[in-house]
Formats: C-alpha cells, sequence, structure tokens
C-alpha cells in the first residue's frame, strides 16, 4: 500500500489540474459504479483551501461496505493574485484521501456522504449509488494482482521519463540563451525526449536563476493557415514580489487566436534537472501562419523584483533584486499549401471540418426573402474560410449575407455564413448540394465535403403588390386587364384669388428656393471643402496629436490608446492609399514605399502593439504602462515615429 500511496501522489502531482476559487471546496468521486460482490472499488475526496486547517473526513456508517485500507497525501501552492494593495501572493492547500472498500452484499447500494471540517464549516461529499453483482471468488485476487501489476508499470514510466528527462537536461547544448542561426533554428535548446506534445520545449538549466520564461510549442513546421499550439510558461525559484509584462509577442506573420491570458498567475512546483521550481502559465495562444516562409515568435518579455531562498540553515529570503527576462525566439517553418491537385472549389479551409446547408421553412413565399445557412465547424480555424460559390438555380436571387464566427479554446471553431435569397418565381425549386474542398495537413490532401440538395416550395404570397411575380405554372388562361392610355385634361391656366396668402404667390416661391440652394451650396463647401485648401499629411497628424495630449494631460490611458491606434491607422491608410482602418496593420505597412517600410516597419509594430494594448487590455496587465511617465515616454515615441514617416513619405 505504500506504493500506491506514492504512486497516486506522483500522478495527482504531475497530470492533476484543479480550478480553486475562495474559501473551501470538496470534490469527491469513484473510479467505478459497477462492481463485482467481494471487488475493490476507490473513493477519493479532494479538500482545497486556503488555510491549513481542515480536518480529516469523517467515514459515515458504510452499511452494505468494508473499509479495506485508506491514505491520504497533501500538497501546497502559492497563487499570485491581483489584489486592491497591488499583486500578492496567496497560499492554497490540497489534500487528497483515498478509500479503498469492498461491498458485502449484491443489489443497488447506497454509499452515504462523507463530511469534512473546514474552516469551522462542514462540507459534504456527493453519495454515490453503486451497484454490486455477483462475482467468482477469484475476482477480488484477480483484480488486485491486475492493479498492482499496472500500478507497477505505470510507476516504472514515470521514473524512466524522469531520468531521461534529467539526462537529456545534463548535455553541455542544452542551454538557453544562445543566438538563433540557420545551423541552429532552436537557439540552442534541445528537444526533451519523452514529450510527444511538444515540437520545442525551453527550459531551465541553470540554478542560479532568479526566474526563467519559457516557451513550449507544438509545432515548428506547419503549413499556411495549419495551428500552431504555443505556451509561455514562467518559471521562478524565489518569491516573485511584482511581475511587469513589459512586451508581449507581437507575433507578426501570424493569425493570433487567445486560448489563454492569466490575470493571475497560479504556481505550481516542478522538479527540472533535480532542482525544484515554482511554474505558472503566463498565455496560451494557437497560430496561424498566414504566407508560406519563415515566420518567427518573437519573445516574451517579463521584469520582477524577487527574493532568493538563501542557503544555511532553515533557508531565509534575502534581499531583493530586479531582473529582466524573455523568452526564446523560434523560427515556424511555413509551406504553402499544395498547388498539384488543388480543386477550382478550394476557399482557403485548412483542417478538419463538417459543412451544412440549411433553410428555416422549406416553403417560403414568393419575393420574401428567405435565409440560407452554411456552416463550417471542426478542428482548425475557420474564421479564414469565404463563403463558396452557391450556384443558385433559376428563379432564386442572392441578395446579401453576413457571416459569424468563433474560436473555441479547445482547438475547434465555426463560420455561418447567413445568405438572404429572394424567390421570384413560384412552384418547386432545388438548391443543388453546396460542394466545397479543404485542405488537410494531417494526410497532406485535399478532401471534398458536399450537403445534400435542398427542395423549396415556394408559394404565392398574399402580401404582395398585384403583378408582383411571375409563376412558373402555365398562365395562358389568365385574363390580362390593360388599363386605358389616358391622361387627365392638364389645367391650362392658374390665377390666384386676390385674397389669396403670399404662399400663393410665385415670385415668394421664387425666393424660398433661392434661399434653399444657397444653403445647400454653402453646407457642401464645408463637408466637402469646396474652395478651401486641401490639407497636408502633417497638418492632419497634428489635429489628432492635439487630442493625444488633451487625453494625456487627464492620464486617460484609454483614450491615449486608442487616439494613438487611430492616428497610426489614418497615417498608414493615407500612404497606402487605402482610407484607414479597413485592412489590418501589417497588411498596412506591407503597402508603404520600400524604404520607409525598411527603416520604420519595426518601430511602427513595436509602438502600434503598445497603444493597442493600452486600448483595449484588462487593466491588471498593463502594469506599468499606464504609469503617467511611461504613458508620456511612450507617447513621445509613437509620435516621433509617425512624424518621421509623414515627412518621410513627403519628402518622396
Amino acid at each position: 500500500m505504500i506504493k500506491t500511496g506514492n504512486l497516486l501522489f506522483v500522478l495527482a502531482y504531475l497530470f492533476s489540474s484543479f480550478a480553486t476559487a475562495a474559501g473551501t471546496a470538496l470534490q469527491s468521486n469513484v473510479d467505478r459504479n459497477n462492481v463485482g460482490l467481494g471487488q475493490i472499488f476507490t473513493l477519493t475526496l479532494t479538500v482545497v483551501s486556503e488555510s491549513d486547517d481542515s480536518q480529516d473526513p469523517r467515514i459515515p456508517e458504510l452499511d452494505g461496505f468494508e473499509l479495506v485500507d485508506q491514505s491520504r497525501n497533501q500538497a501546497s501552492s502559492r497563487m499570485l493574485t491581483q489584489t486592491p494593495q497591488g499583486m500578492q501572493f496567496q497560499q492554497q492547500y490540497l489534500k487528497n484521501y483515498y478509500y479503498r472498500l469492498r461491498p458485502t452484499k449484491m443489489g443497488r447500494l447506497s454509499l452515504p456522504a462523507f463530511e469534512v471540517v473546514s474552516g469551522g464549516k462542514v462540507f459534504r461529499s456527493q453519495p454515490f449509488v453503486i451497484t454490486v453483482s455477483e462475482a467468482n471468488s477469484n475476482s477480488a485476487q484477480g483484480q488486485m494482482d491486475e492493479m498492482d501489476s499496472a500500478e507497477e508499470e505505470l510507476y516504472n514510466q514515470i521514473l524512466q521519463q524522469r531520468a531521461q528527462l534529467l539526462q537529456q537536461m545534463q548535455r553541455p547544448q542544452f542551454a538557453p540563451g544562445n543566438q538563433l542561426d540557420d545551423e541552429d533554428p532552436f537557439g540552442g535548446f534541445a528537444r526533451p525526449r519523452g514529450m510527444a506534445d511538444a515540437a520545442f520545449r525551453s527550459l531551465p538549466t541553470n540554478p542560479n536563476e532568479a526566474f526563467f520564461i519559457s516557451v513550449e510549442i507544438d509545432k515548428t513546421e506547419v503549413y499556411e493557415g495549419e495551428q500552431v499550439t504555443v505556451n509561455w510558461y514562467i518559471y521562478t525559484r524565489g518569491q516573485m514580489e511584482t511581475l511587469d509584462r513589459l512586451k508581449f509577442p507581437s507575433l507578426k506573420g501570424f493569425w493570433k487566436e487567445i486560448i489563454e491570458e492569466v490575470p493571475s498567475i497560479q504556481f505550481s512546483e516542478e522538479v527540472v534537472g533535480g532542482i525544484p521550481w515554482k511554474k505558472a502559465l503566463l498565455a496560451s495562444h494557437a497560430l496561424f501562419p498566414i504566407k508560406a516562409g519563415t515566420a518567427v515568435i518573437d519573445e516574451y518579455k517579463i521584469k520582477s523584483r524577487v527574493r532568493i531562498l538563501t542557503q544555511g540553515m532553515g533557508g531565509f529570503l534575502g534581499k531583493p533584486y530586479e531582473y529582466t527576462k524573455s523568452s526564446a525566439r523560434v523560427p515556424i517553418k511555413v509551406k504553402p499549401l499544395p498547388v498539384e491537385g488543388r480543386p477550382s472549389d478550394f476557399t482557403g479551409a485548412v483542417g478538419q471540418f463538417d459543412l451544412h446547408a440549411v433553410v428555416e421553412n422549406p416553403t417560403v413565399p414568393v419575393n420574401q426573402p428567405f435565409s440560407l445557412r452554411v456552416r463550417f465547424e471542426g478542428a482548425g480555424n475557420a474564421k479564414l474560410i469565404d463563403l463558396p460559390a452557391l450556384n443558385l438555380p433559376t428563379g432564386l436571387e442572392q441578395y446579401d449575407s453576413k457571416s459569424e464566427s468563433k474560436f473555441f479554446k479547445n482547438g475547434r471553431s465555426f463560420k455561418e455564413f447567413e445568405v438572404l435569397v429572394i424567390p421570384r418565381q413560384e412552384g418547386e425549386v432545388k438548391i443543388p448540394g453546396l460542394s466545397v474542398s479543404i485542405f488537410d495537413p494531417q494526410t497532406n490532401k485535399y478532401y471534398t465535403k458536399t450537403t445534400e440538395p435542398i427542395t423549396l416550395n415556394v408559394v404565392n404570397n398574399p402580401n404582395a403588390p398585384v403583378g408582383s411575380s411571375a409563376r412558373m405554372a402555365d398562365t395562358g388562361k389568365a385574363k390580362v386587364v390593360t388599363p386605358e392610355n389616358r391622361l387627365p385634361d392638364p389645367v391650362m391656366t392658374w390665377e390666384p384669388a386676390k385674397n389669396a396668402s403670399l404662399l400663393y404667390r410665385p415670385w415668394m416661391w421664387g425666393l424660398i428656393y433661392g434661399f434653399i440652394s444657397l444653403s445647400f451650396l454653402f453646407k457642401a463647401q464645408r463637408e466637402f471643402g469646396w474652395g478651401r485648401r486641401r490639407r497636408t499629411l502633417k497638418e492632419l497628424v497634428q489635429k489628432r496629436f492635439k487630442k493625444v495630449e488633451a487625453a494625456l494631460a487627464k492620464n486617460d490611458y484609454r483614450k491615449v490608446g486608442v487616439e494613438m491606434t487611430n492616428t497610426y491607422y489614418m497615417v498608414l491608410g493615407e500612404i497606402a492609399g487605402t482610407g484607414g482602418a479597413s485592412q489590418e496593420i501589417t497588411r498596412l505597412v506591407d503597402l508603404m514605399p520600400p524604404s520607409v517600410r525598411r527603416d520604420y516597419g519595426d518601430a511602427i509594430a513595436k509602438s502600434f502593439e503598445t497603444f493597442q494594448t493600452l486600448s483595449f487590455a484588462p487593466e491588471e496587465v498593463l502594469g506599468k504602462l499606464k504609469e503617467p511617465s511611461q504613458l508620456k515616454a511612450s507617447v513621445d515615441q509613437g509620435k516621433k515615429v509617425i512624424s518621421a514617416i509623414s515627412a518621410a513619405v513627403e519628402t518622396n
């Protein structure tokens, strides 16, 4: 039983994850609900609390069950959370209790709730119903032998994997901080064996480091549009008093979907190279490369003040020091989608998707729009998919379309197109099956999805105007009534009465029309600038800067971020000739003159990201970005970049 307890603790330590909240949480489960008479099953109770005062569970009266043995293990962690006083650590305690039970009679037996006292409150576990059937005399012993064998094998596998990882860490090339080059695209990091879910992972190796930023990537060679999952972690050996995110990865060349960006950091323990570290997730993103070539996942930069545990009897926290660390830059090889064998109906879908096309009602009135919904759903980024050609038959007219899409944290997504279609003729009409081709990066092949045809019954619309529809049926017997083509007699003369008001005088109407015409001309002159000199780009920029300065004076960092972001869109839109924010910022930069793009491209991307973060990022992750001094420095840098590219373009 000692080995079993150790094994369960190792499994809970390595593979368990608990979602905790303030206070105490109690979870319970059994490994199975159907057992044979005399066979053993396990009840597990998990207690998560903010204090270490929880008592051992109270075992109820077990009618029909025999308690064979029991064991427990516990762990604790520190979580960095945002409080009114700033970022502070909170201690959490986790306790697992294991009860091995054997039923003593057959039937549907009730396993009552266990009670746990924590913080002066009583918490009760979930009761369970256990179905006990007849079993032969050798079942219990066979089950014990099978469990011991499985535990022995799994325990040995864990030890072997840990030994392999320690050997891998001791290799001299497994050292962070090396520069990237063509011969060593992984910057000196070795790929740990036994980790099939990650193609690249950087881990700390220097025992003297206060903290380390690790990056984990599931693929380093993909096709255009294929998903790359990236996780950033922080490892620390000491107590982190502050944590400022100095630089989020810009991820240029990727379409980014956020899986998780944690506002508060929760640490767990992990042993790397024989050294205990505290590890926490910083962010998790799903990336989709936009074009073939080499795309780089750039660094995530953190600044933190850390106290390191000093050596000595018992150890104590030493003087705090401030450090700045960055994750590795990792190149991703992006392969173009195969040209050979690419079907004509391919619209950019990369992944494994299902396709559906439906209408709400197969019976629709003539000349009244109805919705045809086309939905892609599956693994991949459905947001990149375009609406395929519908090939509607005669009698149906496509009027308008809109789309809705969403990416889920599990890597699946959907995109649904709502197409408004107007039937112009009565009768039965069939929408043919919709066919679209998709590229599957796992098989490196294109495949086709086809929907079922949709049959519609177009009926007469009693609310439509007379003669507004043509009928597919024979209309030869319909009587056509032609109205007489005759106009009423015109009024040849008109003369106002002597006692008529001024409004009945022709000269008064002339004055009114003249006044209205002058008003329209004046408004058009103001709106369109007729007769005025068109403002230069420099003048437009200065006008925008005044709004930024006004927001900066009020320390309204959100307004500053929005105004500077809009200024970038305006300037780059004017230079690119697209008119502003109709395109992504990276595409606007690509449309700039080569010399300007070469000299200022990186500065634009860095500055724009700062103001976009100020505009939309959660307040708790802004850190020093929103402080007045840092905010003014960011604005000055942004104004410098914008003024420089404006001057460069006007000079050219």
